[in-house]
C-alpha cells in the first residue's frame, strides 16, 4: 500500500487515500497520515468502513483517547456517539437536554478545550447519514488565523490565557443545553491562547465557543476580542465544508482548527456518527503560566 495525499483547499485540508484502517497500516504508512495531518490540520479519508473496535484501535496508534463527557450517551467509553439516534434505536427528544447538548455543536469549537488536558485530535466516522442531506460538516484553519493577526495582535495573542468552559458554550446555545451534574464536574478551566505544533512550529489560535473570556480583561473586553478574532477566522472564504459520504472518516488538529456541525431533519431523519478523541500531552496552563508543548 501507499499514502496518497491531496490538497483540497490551498489553506488548508487534504484527503487521504491508497489505503485500509481496517486492513492494518505499516509504520511508514501511518508516519505518512501523521505527518500529513500535522501538516494540513483535517485529513479526510474515504471509503474507510469501520466498526468501533477499527476505529479506537487506529485513532490509539495517535495517543491516549478521551473517556466520554459525564451526561453523554456512552459516558466514560472510549467511543462518542454524534447522533440523534439513542442506543435503543429511537430518536431523541429534539427538546431534551442530551438533544440540545448535540445540537450547540452547531457553534465552531473545538474539541475538550474545557477540559485541564485539551484534545490534540479528533476522528470521526460516518456511520448512518440522513437520506434528505445535510449534516455536513464545516472547518476552519486556526493557523491561518494566527499568521493573519497583526505583529501587535500577535505579541497579545502569544500572552494571553483564556478560560474555556462547556457550560458557558452549551448555555449560551440554548438554556437547559447543559445538565447540573455537567456544570459540576465540568468546571472553567484556563487555556493558552496561542497553541504550538512541537512537529511543525506553526502557531494557531486556540479560540472558540467554549471561550468565556480572558485573563486580565473585563468580560465585556474580552468577549469583544475574541468574538472579532472569531469573526475573522471564520470568514466565508475560509471555510472547508465537509459533504459526507458513506463511510468517510475524518481525523483533525484540535490546537489547528475548529469546526461545526450543520442542521439536517433531525425529527424524522438519523444521522450516527462515531467520534474517537485523542488527548493532548497535558495542560496549556499550570500555576498561572503558559506550558509549552512537549
Amino acid at each position: 500500500m501507499a499514502v496518497y495525499i491531496s490538497p483540497l483547499t490551498e489553506g488548508f485540508g487534504a484527503s487521504a487515500t491508497g489505503f485500509s484502517i481496517r486492513d492494518g497500516l505499516s509504520e511508514s504508512d501511518f508516519r505518512d497520515i501523521e505527518l500529513a495531518l500535522n501538516a494540513y490540520g483535517v485529513l479526510v479519508m474515504p471509503d474507510q468502513p469501520l466498526d468501533d473496535e477499527a476505529q479506537v484501535a487506529f485513532s490509539e496508534r495517535l495517543g491516549p483517547l478521551e473517556e466520554t463527557l459525564v451526561g453523554a450517551v456512552g459516558a466514560g467509553s472510549k467511543i462518542v456517539r454524534v447522533a440523534n439516534v439513542l442506543p435503543d434505536g429511537t430518536l431523541k427528544d429534539p427538546d431534551s437536554q442530551q438533544a440540545l447538548f448535540t445540537r450547540a455543536n452547531f457553534l465552531w469549537h473545538t474539541d475538550s478545550s474545557f477540559k485541564a488536558t485539551p484534545a490534540k485530535y479528533s476522528m470521526l466516522s460516518a456511520r448512518e447519514l440522513p437520506r434528505a442531506g445535510g449534516g455536513d460538516t464545516e472547518f476552519v484553519s486556526t493557523a491561518a488565523a494566527y499568521d493573519a493577526l497583526s505583529p501587535d495582535e500577535q505579541a497579545l495573542a502569544d500572552r494571553l490565557i483564556a478560560i474555556h468552559s462547556i457550560a458557558w458554550s452549551r448555555e449560551k446555545f440554548a438554556p437547559g443545553a447543559s445538565s447540573e451534574e455537567q456544570r459540576r464536574r465540568l468546571p472553567p478551566v484556563p487555556q493558552a491562547l496561542v497553541r504550538t505544533n512541537p512537529m511543525t512550529g506553526r502557531k494557531s489560535l486556540h479560540i472558540a465557543s467554549h471561550v468565556m473570556g480572558f485573563e486580565g480583561m473585563s468580560d465585556a473586553e474580552g468577549q469583544a476580542l475574541h468574538d472579532a478574532w472569531l469573526e475573522r477566522a471564520t470568514a466565508p472564504d475560509r471555510i472547508y465544508r465537509h459533504r459526507w459520504s458513506p463511510h468517510d472518516a475524518i481525523i483533525w488538529d484540535n490546537r489547528a482548527t475548529m469546526h461545526r456541525a450543520t442542521p439536517y431533519d433531525e425529527t424524522g431523519d438519523r444521522r450516527i456518527m462515531i467520534r474517537t478523541t485523542i488527548s493532548d500531552f497535558g495542560p496549556t496552563v499550570r500555576d498561572g503560566a503558559i506550558v509549552e508543548a512537549a
